[in-house]
């Protein structure tokens, strides 16, 4: 993973080239025009703060997802401030239904792991409240909260209606 101070600083350097390639006025409009794509908080919550020692001791979850939002905000206004307009802030998906999580939680006997969806739930509602207010505060800025969470959920519950094989079940009739 990138750190998304490293991201900026490689964004910058991006910014550069272009300007020397398209000169500084077509290079601006470019990155004007840009739709810019980030998402932040699967490996934030499932690997740095369930799985590292110490994140958890430092912060409840609500309090780690005020951290998050706040890098996010954070790094949506370093973006502006660059000449980004147009920015896609991602969701979490269900968390707790990725396949790792799923395998793991044998004493759900391999369901979705509830209380990481309930993270993502949560977290989703504090980027759809950050979007909402930057795009009050930052002229010029499209902004839009984009919330993989109930389309993902759909495809794992009923994969059928999306033209995927649902796993077969076990027979009632079978004969050894």
């Amino acid at each position: 993973m990138i750190p998304l101070w490293k991201q900026l600083e490689y964004y910058k350097g991006y910014q550069k080239n272009l300007s020397a390639y398209l000169g500084e006025s077509k290079a601006k409009e470019t990155i004007t025009d840009a739709l810019h794509l980030m998402s932040l908080g699967t490996n934030d919550f499932l690997e740095n703060y369930y799985t590292m020692p110490g994140r958890a001791s430092q912060f409840t979850p609500q309090q780690y997802q005020t951290f998050l939002a706040g890098i996010a905000e954070n790094f949506i206004r370093s973006l502006y401030d660059l000449g980004a307009r147009k920015i896609s802030l991602g969701g979490l998906p269900p968390m707790g239904c990725l396949p790792l999580e799923r395998t793991t939680n044998i004493a759900g006997g391999n369901d979705c792991v509830a209380r990481f969806n309930n993270i993502a739930l949560e977290f989703n509602d504090r980027l759809k409240n950050l979007t909402i207010k930057l795009n009050k505060e930052l002229p010029g800025i499209k902004l839009v909260f984009s919330n993989p969470y109930y389309i993902m959920l759909s495809i794992i519950k009923k994969p059928e209606l999306y033209g995927m094989l649902s796993p077969p079940k076990p027979s009632q009739n079978h004969v050894s």
